[in-house]
C-alpha cells in the first residue's frame, strides 16, 4: 500500500485486508462497471497511477463542478487499485442511479479496437467485485452488478443499451457491453471467484 496525494494505492489482497476493517454507515446494494474511455491505456506508463487519478479528479471538480472525484476506486493496467471518492459518499456515476452504488473505474477504452485488457487488469476487476459481493452480501446478479451501457444518458432510466447509451464500460468489456454478455461472460467469472480463496 502507497498513498500520495491522499490517494491510496493497493493490491488485491491489501484492499480486501482494508475494505473488510473498515465500517460503512452507507447502505450498499449495487456494483457500477466503467471504463476511463480517456484516459486510456496509451497514458497509463506502469509509474503513474497518482497522477492520473488526481488528472481525473481535477477534471471531475474543475470541469463538472462536482465536489470529488466521481467514483470510487479506480483499477489499472497493472493489476493495482486505486481510491478515490469516500465510500461513505454515493458517487457521480450513472444519472439517478448513484444512491446505494459503489462505482468502479477501469482505466482504459475498452471498445472494440481500442484497448485490450491486460491480465493482471483482468483478475483485479473479477476479484474487486467479488470481494466487494462478499463484504455487501449483494448478489452475483444483472440487476446488482450494472454497466453504464444499460442507462439513458438523460433520464438514468435503464434500458439495456436501446437508445441514447454510452458504451461504458466498452464494447468488448469482457466480451461486450450488453446484459446478455455481462451474464455469460462476466458473472460467471464473479461466482467463481467468490467461492474460491484469491490464489497468486
Amino acid at each position: 500500500m502507497t498513498k500520495k496525494f491522499g490517494l491510496v494505492k493497493w493490491g488485491i489482497e491489501e484492499f480486501e485486508e482494508w475494505l473488510n476493517s473498515i465500517q460503512l454507515a452507507r447502505t450498499v446494494l449495487v456494483i457500477q462497471q466503467h471504463h476511463t474511455f480517456s484516459p486510456s491505456y496509451a497514458q497509463f506508463n506502469g509509474s503513474n497511477h497518482f497522477e492520473l487519478q488526481q488528472g481525473i479528479k481535477n477534471y471531475h471538480i474543475s470541469h463538472n463542478g462536482w465536489s470529488d472525484i466521481g467514483q470510487h476506486f479506480s483499477t489499472f493496467p497493472d493489476g493495482t487499485i486505486l481510491s478515490g471518492r469516500s465510500l461513505e459518499q454515493s458517487p457521480v456515476c450513472i444519472k439517478g442511479q448513484n444512491t446505494n452504488s459503489i462505482c468502479l473505474e477501469h482505466l482504459g477504452n475498452f471498445d472494440s479496437g481500442k484497448d485490450v485488457m491486460l491480465a493482471e487488469q483482468r483478475e483485479t476487476i473479477i476479484q474487486m467485485t467479488a470481494i466487494l459481493c462478499r463484504r455487501f452480501n449483494i448478489p452475483v446478479n444483472t440487476q446488482s452488478i450494472v454497466y453504464h451501457h444499460w442507462f439513458n444518458l438523460s433520464t438514468g432510466q435503464r434500458n439495456d443499451g436501446s437508445s441514447n447509451n454510452k458504451s461504458c464500460p466498452g464494447t468488448n468489456f469482457f466480451g461486450g457491453n450488453k446484459v446478455i454478455d455481462c451474464s455469460t461472460n462476466f458473472l460467471p467469472l464473479i461466482l467463481q471467484a467468490s467461492s474460491s480463496p484469491i490464489i497468486f
